[in-house]
């Protein structure tokens, strides 16, 4: 299943989602991370500016380098911590104007990552922490939309995606939607499912029911005043952890990450 980049701002600190990914199509291509964005030098990583790329278990760390450290000191450093040096430079895309940084080598796989695991990366002025993230998880901002009857903004929880068909969550498949503050379940119901059933049940329980729907032929779903009732904010990222007819959002919290 592919997932997407996400970006979020929390406090001083900077997290990003990136994936060990191939260099190059060779059979024996050697696995990468890279990091662009326009917000790095604002974290110090600046063109030119020396990194120092340190494995740790299931992920890395990456150092901003003093200016007036001694490079063959380093050098040597960080070869004998399984390491390597990097430099910050601008990216190829022209219009972009970002800097990035990239590691490639078999460094990365000695730190227990491989190609195609997800990361999380948490990045402060000077540092940035990478960590793998285990299990299914995916990670979206809560969006913004309207009261229908007020027409003031209120936040939105959705997915999207045709990895939610690969976990029971089809086109007008039946979902109940249970709010916990911090939280929200969703759990799809198969046909063989009497409807009068799981209306009874989503009364008795307070729960909602929708359906999944379909946005540019990709399944859908998405709940507003859940979202709020959850304690969710507009802009907030959260984290959607999923099983086979069963997904859970909640909001983001670095500690079970690893930060």
């Amino acid at each position: 299943m592919g997932r997407e980049n996400f970006y979020y701002r929390m406090g001083d600190a900077v997290f990003q989602t990136v994936s060990v990914q191939k260099n190059g199509l060779a059979v024996s291509s050697r696995p990468r991370i890279q990091f662009n964005g326009d917000w790095l030098p604002e974290m110090g990583f600046i063109n030119s500016a020396l990194v120092q790329t340190l494995p740790e278990p299931d992920g890395f760390v990456f150092n901003l380098c003093d200016e007036n450290i001694k490079y063959s000191d380093l050098f040597h450093c960080t070869r004998e911590k399984g390491g390597t040096l990097i430099r910050v430079c601008l990216s190829n895309d022209r219009k972009a104007h970002e800097v990035g940084f990239v590691t490639t080598g078999n460094h990365i796989l000695k730190s227990g990552l491989k190609m195609g695991d997800t990361l999380l990366a948490k990045c402060e002025y000077g540092c940035m922490r990478v960590r793998k993230i285990s299990g299914n998880v995916r990670f979206a901002h809560v969006a913004r939309t309207k009261n229908a009857h007020t027409g003031e903004p209120i936040p939105l929880a959705s997915l999207r995606g045709d990895w939610l068909s690969n976990i029971g969550f089809t086109p007008d498949t039946l979902v109940t939607v249970e709010t916990k503050t911090g939280c929200i379940t969703f759990t799809a119901h198969n046909k063989a499912v009497i409807y009068r059933d799981i209306v009874r049940s989503c009364r008795q329980n307070k729960m909602k029911l929708i359906q999944v729907s379909t946005h540019t032929g990709a399944p859908l779903l998405k709940v507003e005043g859940c979202a709020h009732n959850a304690g969710f904010r507009i802009g907030d990222m959260f984290a959607a952890e999923y099983d086979n007819g069963l997904i859970k959002l909640q909001k983001f919290d670095p500690q079970k990450f690893g930060f």
